[in-house]
Parts: structure tokens; sequence; C-alpha cells
């Protein structure tokens, strides 16, 4: 196992910062013995209700659990409807993701439409909307979709949810899997929604379809969080402006230093962005990836594949002459470290080495 100087995640660093809190609230929730459900879990779920700008909010065990939550829901309540009878809706999902969020549609039995990106990884709007059809928005690598007139609009937020307020359309899943900007301890999602229906149907279903007002009324899962993970949360949630607001800085360094350089930051512009993950675009991504890589520095290639390219899509109809832009930004996208933890010594030392790694191809 190859160990960096600078490590493209900072999670040993914030847990060294956290150290004492966390133990201590680990500590509370393991003496009071309640585990699950309990006081943090609903302090945590009324947080995040107020940070997005949302009434109603359900806690999964995953983001992608929560993704697949909503897109059953929708897919029930879309073939009950006169119009429709035996047909399965439409989903259209951006060509370049991560596979979780094709998946999340594909197992609940959706039919799927890749479409291209732009430049900066975001899915091509639709122009024309139908009733068969609907958008899963993704906000790639922290940036935040502009809002589209068409009602039938998932949100993956895994990647920028920290960016939204209030916009989640039919809903938004969100992640705080461990990578993320709020990460749990372990694992965990949510479903943020405006729909008190979808908001009961998701509360259900995590609960083995079983509600308040009657036993269980039809199939679900047991998808919850832990106490510990909550509790662990919430001591984050205290810190989760400052790291964003230090995420912002790294990104504008980064971009102000590398200008000169034949990269394309595909963070910049953007009036809204969780700074999830800081993006360059490079033809010399490879050769980039492997000089950083000796000096230490540890970058990362996120979807090196489009999705059109995966086995998982091979019954699904696309033109890639279509795709070809999500194709060629997945052969050249580059993820540097941005992460709160990061010393300005250290921010220095991966823009100087990019630098010099221009320098020695022109030389």
């Amino acid at each position: 196992m190859t160990t960096y100087q600078i490590p493209h995640f900072g999670l040993k660093r914030q847990y060294k910062n956290l150290k004492h809190e966390l133990l201590d609230a680990t500590d509370k929730v393991l003496s009071s013995g309640n585990l699950i459900n309990g006081k943090y879990t609903y302090k945590f779920i009324d947080w995040l209700k107020d940070r997005v700008g949302c009434p109603y909010a359900v806690i999964t065990h995953s983001g992608t659990q929560a993704l697949e939550i909503m897109a059953r829901y929708e897919k029930d309540e879309f073939k009950t409807s006169l119009f429709v009878m035996n047909q399965n809706p439409t989903v259209r999902i951006p060509n370049l993701t991560y596979p979780a969020t094709l998946n999340a549609f594909l197992t609940t039995g959706w039919n799927v439409s890749l479409v291209d990106t732009d430049k900066n990884g975001l899915m091509v709007a639709n122009h024309e909307t139908s009733y068969e059809e609907y958008d899963c928005q993704v906000g790639l690598y922290g940036a935040a979709p502009v809002a589209t007139a068409n009602n039938n609009v998932f949100v993956d937020g895994a990647q920028h949810w920290l960016a939204v307020k209030g916009n989640v359309g039919r809903g938004m899943a969100i992640s705080f899997d461990p990578t993320k900007n709020l990460p749990a301890s372990g694992n965990g999602g949510a479903i943020l929604t405006h729909s008190i229906n979808m908001y009961e149907y998701a509360k259900s279903f995590t609960n083995n379809g079983k509600s308040e007002q009657s036993a269980h009324f039809f199939p679900g899962t047991n998808s919850k969080m832990s106490e510990i993970d909550c509790a662990h949360l919430l001591i984050r949630t205290r810190y989760i402006d400052e790291w964003q607001d230090r995420r912002k800085q790294i990104r504008e360094y980064y971009i102000e230093n590398l200008k000169d350089l034949p990269v394309r930051c595909l963070s910049e512009g953007f009036e809204h962005h969780a700074d999830q993950k800081f993006v360059i675009y490079t033809p010399d991504r490879d050769k980039l990836f492997e000089y950083l890589h000796k000096k230490g520095i540890e970058a990362k290639i996120h979807y090196p594949y489009a999705l059109s390219e995966l086995p998982i899509a091979k019954d699904i109809k696309v033109k890639p002459d279509m795709l070809s832009v999500s194709i060629m930004l997945s052969r050249g996208v580059l993820s540097l470290p941005i992460y709160p933890e990061l010393t300005d010594s250290e921010i220095e030392s991966v823009i100087n080495n990019v630098k010099r790694f221009y320098a020695t191809k022109q030389g």
C-alpha cells in the first residue's frame, strides 16, 4: 500500500482534530443503550431539513439506497396512472457519473436513456418535456445543476447537496459516505423532498413497509443509520461551514495558479459549488497522474469510463457519437486533493509539481 506525503483524503487528519469530541459522543450513545432511532438521529434530521431548506427528510443506509427508494416510489406512482397503463417510465441520466446512479434505476425497473454532458460534466438540458420522461440531475464533482422547467426531476445530490437550498426536484438523494464533505464514520444517506407522499412512502419503506397508521402494508427493507453515525455527523455539522469555506479557498487558489497551464478546471465559473472534488481536464492525464504519484501526491481518476462503456449498460440503446463530450472527459479528468486539512505548503506543492510536469514536458 502506497503511503503518500499528500493523501487524497483527509479523514485521518480530521479524526485527529475531532478525536475527543467523537469518542465522547460514542461513549454517550453506547452508555445510553439506545443505538438506533434515538435523540441524535432526530436532531440530525432536523439539522438536515433546515440546512437543505426542505420540510421532509428520511434517513437511509446509503445514498444509493435513497435514490433507489425515490425511484421505486415514483415508478409505482407512474404505473398507477390511467394514461400509461403497463408502461415503464424513462429516466435520462448523464453519461459521466458514478455507476450507482444508473444502478438505482436499473434495479427498480426503469427504462434508461444515457445523455451526453457539457464540458463540465453536467447533463445536457432536456428542452422537450413529456409525462413519461424524467431527468436525474447529478451535481458532478460538487457543481450545482441549473434547475430546469421540467417538473419530472430527481436529484442525485451526493456530491453537491451542500450547495442546494430547497431546489430538490421531486426528491433529492444525498450521501454521507466517508469520502464526502460531511462524512459519517460508517455509511449513510438521506432523502429530502417537498412531497409528503414520497416522505411517508420512504419512511415506511425503510421500516420494512410498516407505517405508523398500519401494519406492513407493502414490502420494504431495513434501512437506517446508527445513533453513533448520527451523533458523529452532528459534531461535524459544527465545522461544516468552516470546512466549506476552506474548500472554496483552495479551489480558487488552484484555479488562479493553474490558469497559464494547458489544463481546464471543471469547477471554474460556477456561482454555487460544493467543492466535493477539484477536477482538471488534460489530454496528458495519465502521464500527469503517474508523475504526481512519484512525487508523493495522491491524485485520483474518478470515472475513467463513461456509463455507456460499462457492461451494465450493454442493453441500453445509445449512440456513441451523441455521447462524445462525456467520453472525452472520461479520458482526461484528474482529481487533485481538496480538503480542509490541507496545509498551504501542501497546496503549493501540488501546484508546483503540476507546473514542473508541464515544464519538463515542454522542455
